[in-house]
């Protein structure tokens, strides 16, 4: 429209002056003669200008995994493993591509586009992966989820490395003590999320009366099983059945010992293809028996667990962040996740609690990029983008949402948001069980508990086996 206007004022202006000059005399030019020219010399023949195109010149680097137009970055996950985990590294890889893939369609990073290399620490091998981190061309790590986290902590914090590390979940107290990790809502950590044992204890005080878990025998695990006890405890759980198993069980040994334990409630946070052989073992053992309920943490939460379990996950319980994904259109970055998660993987897309944890790791990386560069203000200098900064930026964020996602954490002092909600699987579907107005998170500063489990422990745990 504005075009047109001006094209219209143009046409206007051009007719007024024509008229102008056709109603007035003519007039001439006075041409003066033309200067004396005073010979000189003749001027030597310049040599030829080259016109080809010269060399490129070659950019400097100065920042691995940096230049002008893009960044690397590493996602570091353990690969499926069916003994341990139930291939989360994959939706939490898939997650990363679809944060990049959003950044870079949009706003792009500090006037970047960013690339994602995913590195598979294959559960014993995370000191290799780190070598591998350290060693190649990346300005950060982004997403990662490792049981092994504190393996090759040293070289991450050594000079040579020094990545800014905002992982999606974090296993062990060293890694969360890293002064250069940065968890968007560190809801395992020292000062822990329990809200949701304060609500099995109100709905259900006999069940955590005689309560019951089971560890698999990976240290990682079962310091995180032991923070989950201490955690429940102190929400008025009383443990009366806690074994180690072994990685090759059936279970059909440990399904035994439950039920003559007398246990009346299951507290899980293993892996959910685990949970579902355990509870198949104890059909088979009894059966007639049944929990007053079970909890799965976070670990059952993803799109293809109902139908891999075959029914055997009917009543069970999750607890969120977060909304659930099946309230999506009531979050706006919920939503953002869920879109570009299908335009990025399609129909293979696999949506999870890690896979949101994952995104929300991106956003709070965003965030300290933003901060470094000075986005949005006069002093905007994409330029100036170094590890250093982002990590110092990083330290400055203590009041965050992850754009809504979760609660509000303070990641600069490994502080979670105390919201959570309770799913729950009925007729093979997550419904909400707690609280029951949809949208809604049950936010109580209350439901922050601080560990004692977790004190002290600072230094680089030793390397372990391969649990196969």
């Amino acid at each position: 429209m504005a075009n047109i206007l001006r094209y219209k004022l143009f046409v206007a202006l051009a007719a007024v002056f024509l008229v102008a000059t056709a109603c007035s005399d003519p007039v001439f030019p006075t041409v003066s003669p033309p200067p004396t020219v005073t010979p000189v010399a003749p001027t030597p023949t310049p040599t030829p200008i080259d016109t080809t195109s010269p060399d490129p010149v070659e950019e400097t680097v100065t920042e691995p995994g940096l230049t002008s137009d893009t960044m690397r970055i590493a996602v570091i996950a353990d690969g499926e493993n069916l003994s341990i985990n139930d291939g989360e590294s994959e939706s939490i890889w898939q997650a990363v591509e679809a944060w990049a893939n959003a950044v870079n369609q949009t706003t792009k990073l500090a006037g970047r586009t960013i690339e994602v290399e995913r590195i598979d620490s294959a559960v014993s091998r995370h000191a290799e992966a780190m070598e591998q981190v350290c060693s190649g061309d990346y300005f950060a790590l982004i997403g990662s989820a490792a049981i092994n986290d504190s393996e090759g902590l040293s070289l991450l914090l050594s000079p040579d490395c020094g990545l800014p590390d905002f992982p999606a979940f974090i296993y062990s107290a060293q890694r969360l003590n890293s002064e250069i990790t940065f968890v968007s809502n560190p809801a395992y950590s020292q000062i822990t999320n329990a809200g949701w044992a304060a609500y099995f204890t109100r709905e259900n005080p006999n069940g955590v009366e005689r309560a019951a878990t089971m560890f698999p025998e990976l240290s990682p695990l079962v310091l995180g099983g032991n923070q989950t006890i201490e955690a429940a405890t102190a929400m008025g759980y009383r443990f009366i059945h806690s074994p180690i198993y072994n990685f090759e069980t059936d279970f059909s040994t440990e399904a035994e010992s439950l039920i003559e334990s007398g246990g009346r409630s299951l507290t899980w946070r293993n892996s959910a293809t685990q949970l579902a052989s355990f509870l198949q073992a104890i059909n088979e053992v009894d059966p007639e028996f049944q929990f007053d309920f079970i909890d799965c943490g976070q670990n059952c939460y993803n799109s293809k667990w109902p139908t891999a379990a075959e029914g055997l996950g009917e009543g069970v319980s999750v607890w969120l962040p977060h909304l659930p994904i099946e309230e999506a259109e009531l979050s706006d970055e919920l939503l953002r996740y869920l879109f570009y998660l299908l335009s990025t993987h399609g129909s293979e897309g696999t949506t999870s609690a890690a896979g949101v944890a994952a995104w929300s790791a991106g956003l709070l990386f965003e965030e300290a990029v933003a901060r470094a560069v000075g986005l949005d203000s006069a002093a905007y200098d994409p330029d100036s983008l170094t590890r250093e900064t982002v990590i110092q930026a990083a330290k400055t964020i203590n009041f965050w949402d992850a754009n809504g996602l979760h609660g509000v954490s303070n990641p600069s002092e490994r502080i979670p948001s105390p919201c959570f909600v309770v799913v729950t699987l009925l007729d093979g579907v997550w419904k909400r069980s707690y609280p029951s107005r949809p949208g809604e998170l049950d936010c109580e500063e209350s439901n922050l508990v601080t560990l004692a489990a977790l004190q002290g422990l600072t230094q680089e745990e030793p390397p372990r086996e391969n649990p196969e």
